[in-house]
């Protein structure tokens, strides 16, 4: 099982409502301007699914005069629950994001055309920043062909301590952090970090800034010293900001040294040590860019290696090395269709899904000449679609696959590929349906590849890689409830009933695998006041079958990104 906790837990912070109110900087002698009457809906009192606004109708096309902003504390003074004397205090503590780093974020400025897509982009953005809780856009004075805006947007508490307590069967690991996710609200985050578990000792150091120096250009720094290697990472990049950025480029150079614990049926089998090296390098163009859909097209180079050294607990012998240096074209298209939900993976949070189709191709080549075993072949591709139907059902339906291929050494031409399709019924706003069900399958893959199932794998009553093999399948179904509840103006609540089956099969060594499902519930937990997108979970499940050797309940203490 697993556990993290911090100062707070995090999570999207309910959109407060801004009634639009002019003030003296935004008023002229144009005797058409007048004050917007319109307010955003607050999320915890949104009766649907899906949120939709119609602030700027009517409003396309005019100049945008002025732009203002409004920085909101972690704690709204404005607002009475977070009125209390602490929570001012800590207010104290926090430095507020800076307007000038909001601003270098939106998608149009002073003097231009307003255009929704690049108003409800702008927000999109800005609530995909960890160091911000809510944003949106307001209008509030309108003209007869002019209009101010006004930026709303509620920081993040950013310092956090982080301590962590992890067990995965007979390994046991702790942590301790201290991050500063806005450092002098610039956006800068930094954490320093040390961990130890029964085998190995870490201490880490990662900076990283998603819009350095209030520019589109994203960093990321990272090092740490373990028992068994060191571990580094240099990530550069001009990423496609928006979906009209028409050029994106990148390096990213890492480097990284673990242990791979291999474990069937609850007890390790094997173990050796992995260093692995990335290297890449790409830029890219927006081909196509129309109210539809987006075209990209990248070029790159990568190298990809891994190297297997035995320890005193290898038994089973270790993988073969590999390297495959390539170069590389990808292909991209994504439709320009986004919705706004509630209660969908998080708790009373705005958020973004992107609706219709998403695709990916990758195909690299790599000569023998270039440091490769064999001339070798590398391929990577993904499609997704998300299909909501009248605002009750949301589909998703995705595949992958992730391959290369050696003309010299077919023992190493490993190749994954993975479908899942998953269904959420909205009863109503709080009570949901979800059901998923994911198959993969793998072709001549090392022993740290293998395919699982057990725990986090998808089967909660089992322990850790309880199953193993080329071939898996795993069907969920789920009862969710997103409660109203807000303890202490801090943590939202919600809870899960849960149904797992499934198993990891395909590989001789490991004999025949016997069809696996388990029952059991859950409590969520997420903050209203921390970074976004974390969801504390905690399960407790018990196997159907094959309960022979393994506890009776199975309890699971983590974090992720989904309910």
């Amino acid at each position: 099982m697993m556990f993290r906790a911090g100062l707070m837990f995090s999570l999207w912070c309910c959109l407060v409502p801004v009634r639009a109110e002019t003030d003296a900087s935004v008023q002229d002698a144009d005797a058409s301007c007048t004050p917007f009457n319109g307010m955003r809906e607050k999320i915890a009192d949104a009766g649907d699914t899906r949120i939709k606004t119609t602030l700027f109708r009517g409003l396309e096309g005019k100049r945008i005069r002025q732009i203002g902003f409004k920085t909101i504390s972690v704690f709204d003074p404005e607002d009475p629950r977070d009125s209390h004397q602490l929570y001012l205090w800590l207010n104290k503590l926090h430095i507020n994001t800076r307007p000038s780093v909001i601003r270098a974020q939106l998608l149009f400025e002073e003097g231009g055309s307003l255009k929704i897509e690049e108003i409800e982009e702008s927000e999109r953005i800005l609530r995909s920043r960890s160091y911000l809780t809510n944003a949106y856009i307001v209008p509030v004075t309108v003209c007869d062909d002019q209009v101010d805006l006004l930026v709303v947007t509620q920081d993040a508490w950013a310092l956090e301590p982080q301590f962590s307590v992890s067990r995965e069967s007979e390994d046991t690991k702790t942590g301790f952090a201290i991050s500063d996710g806005n450092i002098l609200g610039t956006g800068n985050s930094l954490t320093i970090s040390y961990a130890e578990s029964d085998k190995r000792n870490l201490v880490g150091y990662n900076l990283t800034n998603p819009h350095i120096f209030n520019s589109q250009i994203s960093t990321r720094l990272y090092y740490a010293d373990t028992t068994d290697g060191r571990n580094s990472m240099v990530k550069i990049e001009k990423p496609f900001h928006a979906l009209a950025t028409p050029w994106a480029a990148g390096m990213h150079v890492e480097e990284l040294a673990l242990t791979n614990d291999i474990r069937y049926r609850d007890e390790q089998i094997n173990e050796y040590q992995h260093f692995s090296r990335f290297n890449q390098v790409y830029a890219g163009l927006a081909s196509d860019v129309n109210s539809h859909y987006t075209q990209r097209w990248l070029v790159g180079f990568s190298q990809e290696e891994d190297e297997f050294a035995a320890t005193a607990e290898t038994t089973m012998g270790i993988p073969q090395d590999r390297n495959a240096t390539y170069s590389w074209v990808e292909y991209q298209y994504l439709d320009n269709r986004f919705g706004v939900f509630k209660n969908v993976n998080q708790i009373q949070r705005a958020e973004d899904i992107s609706l219709g189709k998403t695709l990916s191709l990758r195909l690299g080549y790599g000569p023998s000449d270039w440091d490769n075993p064999g001339e070798v072949v590398r391929y990577i591709a993904s499609y997704t679609q998300m299909i909501d139907i009248q605002d009750l059902h949301l589909f998703e339906l995705g595949f992958s696959v992730n391959g290369r291929q050696y003309a010299e050494l077919d023992d190493v031409s490993s190749q994954v590929l993975s479908s899942t399709i998953s269904y959420n019924y909205f009863h109503d706003e709080k009570n949901r349906w979800y059901f998923s069900v994911n198959y993969s399958q793998g072709n001549k893959l090392a022993q740290f590849e293998e395919l699982t199932v057990g725990d986090i794998t998808g089967l909660r009553g089992y322990p850790t890689d309880f199953q193993r093999g080329n071939r898996r399948y795993v069907f969920t179904a789920e009862r969710r409830y997103f409660s109203d509840l807000h303890l202490f103006s801090l943590l939202r609540v919600g809870a899960v009933a849960f149904f797992d089956m499934g198993k990891a099969w395909g590989l001789p060594e490991y004999g025949e695998s016997q069809l696996l499902s388990n029952v059991g519930i859950g409590l969520r937990l997420s903050s209203s006041r921390v970074k976004i997108g974390t969801v504390a979970r905690l399960d407790i499940a018990t196997p159907l079958v094959q309960r022979n050797g393994i506890s009776e309940y199975q309890v699971t203490i983590g974090g992720a990104t989904k309910f």
